[in-house]
């Protein structure tokens, strides 16, 4: 090896640069590439060869990345900003204008009018459950209770 180069040196900065593009980024993208070069760091300690350890972090990060990723991102939920709409979902209302199916309606819930669809006919004074929001409209379906 180049007096210069030291495989050390390499994978500690790469260490580095994955956990500051983690740090910046927020979003579970790097972080897995900086245990990946931690595990070819310790190798490099004990193996010389730049292949193996290249092959070592190329395997490290993918496996860590397949097998952990889900896992962490349940816990985490990274990736994903939640909005105060969310906690609108599986909230109950009532409709207010008439909704077609496939056509809009208004509802209201918890005291506030919103466009509504669904994927039935609702009449006024239906008692609704939201099941998602996109955008400024809501997809309601009828109560059951």
């Amino acid at each position: 090896m180049d007096k210069f180069f030291s495989p050390q040196v390499m994978w500690m900065a790469l260490i580095i640069i994955f956990i500051i593009i983690e740090a910046v980024s927020l979003g579970l993208i790097s972080i897995w590439f900086a245990f990946g070069a931690l595990v070819a760091l310790i190798s490099s300690y004990f193996i010389d060869s730049i292949i193996i350890q290249i092959t070592l972090f190329v395997f490290a990060s993918i496996l860590l990345m397949y097998f952990t990723k889900p896992i962490v991102q349940k816990y985490l939920k990274a990736g994903r900003e939640k909005t105060n709409v969310d906690s609108l979902i599986d909230e109950k209302g009532v409709v207010v204008k008439d909704i077609k199916m496939h056509e809009t309606g208004h509802v209201k819930v918890k005291g506030q009018i919103w466009t509504a669809y669904s994927d039935e006919d609702l009449d006024n004074g239906v008692e609704i459950v939201i099941e998602k929001v996109e955008g400024v409209k809501l997809k309601v379906r009828k109560d059951e209770k």
